[in-house]
């Protein structure tokens, strides 16, 4: 059975390498089970390699890649089912290949995954940016995560859908989004902690893109972040550098708390829009949607509704050239003209003024 989709390989100069971690916060028990376990997370580390043999890293592992294909199916609208071919998409990581240098000499940047996302669900992203030099890390945030997979084969499913789709009143659905953002927040200081990292960026996408502005409000050692269209529960103003990257459904007038968020920024801040996409877009699974309503029976509305019209690949590379241009620039202190306004190469790219009143994001029962 072929993979269920293809991830582009990465544009860097280097190869990629790659080796998952086991983490146990002891200082913590797990809030979202029987309190009284520590916290376990899974955390990938990708970094620039020499070209190694071996196999390459699988995007889900066997275990994940039923339920994560079950949850697919729902958020576009279909009955649960299983997607073929989860199990066979591989990321461009080949596991402990030699890194090119010093791990401690490189720029680190975190990343965290939307609701219900794995660690691995902005690959394409991560892994670009690992080819250009950088040690990423990417966090499966248990029991939001809609399966992780620890050593030994036990899984830990999302124990936190059920309790979301329960709720009816809005401000106890935003409490809980805050806290899960403070719990998430915790994650990251905990993997810094763990790690040894002095001096990172930060960023994620939807649920991932809160807990960035979080961290980065919170935590000196993280310099700048990235919120990719996650409407920021519980986030303060930040004077640190920091850009959004919204869908093109995300506008200011659709979501207050991203507007009032927008203008708390009094630091370097840029806020662009990606003509075609809508929230999912900025997800792997967005190079499998064309194929969503064959494989799911999902309507083509429905899918268009959750990825936008615009076409995977060309969502991937917008992605990748605005995440790394802006670490770039921050982590590296080269300047890119890319942030500096409007890019040819770009066209679907717009930049919205600070102040303005376009701009936004979306609900966070079923992104991922």
């Amino acid at each position: 059975m072929p993979a269920a989709f293809l991830l582009p390989a990465p544009t860097g100069p280097h190869a990629v390498g790659t080796v998952a971690q086991h983490l146990i916060d002891h200082s913590r028990t797990d809030p979202w089970i029987d309190r009284t376990a520590p916290r376990e997370l899974m955390v990938q580390l990708w970094y620039p390699a020499r070209p190694a043999r071996g196999p390459a890293w699988p995007w889900l592992t066997a275990s994940e890649a039923d339920p994560v294909g079950e949850d697919l199916a729902q958020t576009v609208g279909a009955e649960p089912r299983i997607i073929p071919g989860l199990d066979r998409v591989v990321t461009s990581g080949r596991h402990n290949a030699p890194t090119t240098g010093r791990r401690a000499e490189l720029p680190v940047v975190v990343f965290s995954p939307g609701f219900g996302a794995q660690r691995n669900s902005s690959s394409a992203v991560v892994t670009d940016l690992a080819s250009h030099g950088y040690l990423v890390v990417t966090v499966d945030h248990t029991h939001d995560a809609t399966a992780v997979e620890f050593p030994g084969g036990r899984i830990e499913p999302n124990t936190l859908l059920p309790v979301l789709a329960g709720i009816e009143d809005p401000d106890e659905f935003i409490a809980l989004a805050t806290r899960m953002t403070e719990v998430r927040a915790a994650d990251l200081r905990f993997v810094l902690d763990e790690l040894g990292i002095a001096r990172a960026g930060v960023f994620g996408h939807s649920l991932g893109g809160a807990t960035a502005a979080r961290v980065v409000h919170d935590d000196p050692r993280v310099v700048a972040g990235i919120n990719i269209d996650g409407t920021p529960y519980g986030s303060a103003a930040l004077g640190k550098p920091f850009m959004l990257i919204a869908a093109e459904s995300t506008t200011h007038e659709s979501d207050p708390a991203w507007a009032a968020f927008a203008d708390g920024l009094h630091g370097w801040r840029r806020e662009i829009q990606v003509a075609g996409t809508r929230h999912l877009a900025f997800h792997d699974t967005v190079l499998l949607a064309p194929a969503l309503p064959r494989i799911t029976g999902a309507t083509p509305a429905l899918v268009a509704e959750a990825y936008g019209v615009i076409d995977g690949r060309r969502a991937v590379g917008v992605t990748r050239a605005y995440v790394q241009a802006f670490f770039d620039r921050h982590l590296r202190h080269r300047r890119s003209p890319l942030l500096d306004g409007p890019s040819r190469r770009y066209p679907d790219v717009t930049f919205v003024p600070h102040g303005t009143q376009q701009t936004e994001t979306f609900s966070l029962m079923r992104p991922t």
